[in-house]
């Protein structure tokens, strides 16, 4: 069985595991359908349904159930890895965009309380030049005043 082993075995990457476990299951189906029809041929030859039955049972694979389990086991870790992958892009994505806004914000308050301290300062100047245009208007009227009564 080597010949027919062995070049499958040789392509596999060295030191795999799988191909191992992978020559074992073939090397077991094949052992399993030869003592299937050995025992199917046998029962057929001597009329024994006990000898056919059995026939039938050993060419079903008992754990061919469990390997479909597995398979859509790693099939549905395989999609939910994908969707994970998908809505962290879409998380990333999220933050970023989230982190620019909230630069551009912060950057649109400091702008504004900058003009706000601006104007304050503004409206005090100009609060103390009509405070002091109003004394100058004050003085004025009364020279005024007095100049017209002489």
């Amino acid at each position: 069985h080597a010949e027919t082993y062995l070049p499958t075995l040789a392509q596999q990457s060295a030191g795999s595991s799988t191909a191992l476990a992978m020559l074992r299951a073939d090397a077991h189906n094949n052992a399993q359908a030869r003592v299937a029809q050995y025992l199917s041929k046998r029962g057929k030859e001597l009329g024994s349904r006990v000898l056919s039955a059995l026939s039938v049972r050993v060419s079903d694979d008992p754990f061919r159930k469990v390997k479909k389990m597995i398979k859509d086991l790693i099939v549905r870790l395989m999609e939910e890895a994908n969707e994970e992958a998908e809505h962290k892009g879409w998380c990333d994505t999220e933050l970023s965009t989230n982190e620019q806004t909230r630069k551009e914000k912060t950057a649109a308050v400091e702008m504004l309380h900058a003009e706000i301290d601006e104007l304050e300062a503004s409206i005090a100047k100009l609060t103390e030049d009509i405070e002091e245009l109003t004394k100058a208007v004050a003085a004025l009227d009364a020279a005024m005043a007095e100049a017209t009564k002489l």
